[in-house]
């Protein structure tokens, strides 16, 4: 059976990431590419302040 539903209900249910999953080498390049650093960079980072997405990028804002 096909189940009619809105775009709105289906993108409520989507949550953005929170945190960099640093056990996960194709996360941890795609965070690396998105903030604009090496990997080295964010794993240094993430070690300093937490996986937080937003713990990072303030730290690399500095």
């Amino acid at each position: 059976m096909i189940q009619l539903v809105t775009v709105a209900s289906v993108l409520s249910q989507v949550q953005p990431a929170q945190s960099i999953k640093t056990d996960n080498d194709a996360s941890v390049d795609q965070w690396a590419q998105r903030l604009s650093v090496s990997r080295e960079q964010l794993l240094a980072a993430v070690a300093e302040v937490g996986d937080s997405i937003a713990a990072v990028r303030r730290h690399l804002a500095k």
